[in-house]
């Protein structure tokens, strides 16, 4: 809040009311190996493009599937992502949800944490600031 300029943002006050719900959901999801720092280029791919192998683990961490799927598709085509959803499963709208929330704090989180705010955060603040996805949950 501080770091963003953002405090008194009727945001956060939405959020921390509701983190133990926050929490308490996000704990009934099933948990998985979530690729964090997914991008295709780190994928290598059999001639007969049937099998695929991923690469490049150093961001791999632990988180509910849909943050898996969010990471990953966000650098695939549209004909890629309907097949990696398939093949993951689907998705859980419920996950997705709580993602679209999490994430941006995520985002946030991240890129508070180096001295020069990214241009890639600045679309999480942007939500913060209008109240996008977040004043939905």
């Amino acid at each position: 809040m501080d770091k963003t300029n953002t405090k008194d943002n009727k945001v956060w006050q939405l959020l921390i009311d509701n983190l133990d719900l926050i929490f308490l959901k996000i704990k009934e999801f099933e948990e998985t190996f979530t690729y964090n720092d997914f991008y295709w280029t780190n994928l290598v791919f059999s001639k007969d493009k049937k099998e695929v192998f991923m690469f490049d683990y150093n961001m791999l961490g632990i988180g509910f599937r849909y943050s898996d799927i969010r990471n990953v598709c966000s650098s695939l085509s549209d004909e890629a992502v309907k097949i990696f959803v398939k093949e993951y499963g689907g998705i859980n709208q419920e996950e997705k949800d709580i993602d679209d929330v999490i994430s941006i704090l995520i985002s946030l989180v991240q890129a508070c944490e180096r001295h020069i705010f990214p241009k890639w955060a600045q679309e999480a603040l942007d939500k913060v600031n209008n109240g996008e996805r977040i004043m939905e949950f």
